[in-house]
């Protein structure tokens, strides 16, 4: 099974890069290096759901802060099978549902309410924590 993963707030402790902010780029361009000091808190969890499944990660982050964001799950043994920032802003729920449906996604997990209630709304099984997975997977 596919599932797709969001970052800041599910993968990570916290949600820094919230599409529903409007903060100017260059305060996003000093909160990225902060927050890929920190430490998944998610990890045992991705490890599990990782041994049988896809993980796909879909995060609101800049396109520019994609490499980084690699070498940043990579060092911290995150699996995933590919990683979308696909930037904040408007449309963000747009371009997440996009690339759910082209890469075939059945679940998804977001710490953003509106994004999950859109994504429920569009048929896309989202959810807002991994526990909930547990039954499902």
């Amino acid at each position: 099974m596919k599932i797709g993963i969001d970052l800041d707030g599910v993968i990570t402790p916290i949600g820094l890069i919230n599409p529903s902010l409007k903060l100017p780029r260059w305060l996003y361009i000093f909160l990225v290096p902060i927050i890929l000091l920190m430490v998944p808190d998610k990890k045992e969890e991705l490890k599990k759901i990782a041994k049988n499944h896809e993980i796909i990660i879909i995060s609101a982050r800049p396109e520019w802060s994609q490499n980084l964001t690699e070498k940043w799950l990579r060092y911290h043994k995150i699996s995933f099978k590919k990683l979308y920032c696909i930037g904040f802003g408007k449309g963000t729920k747009e371009r997440k549902l996009k690339l759910i449906k082209k890469e075939k996604i059945q679940i998804f997990v977001d710490d953003d309410r509106k994004i999950i209630n859109f994504l429920n709304g569009n048929s896309i099984n989202a959810f807002s924590e991994f526990e909930l997975l547990n039954g499902l997977l």
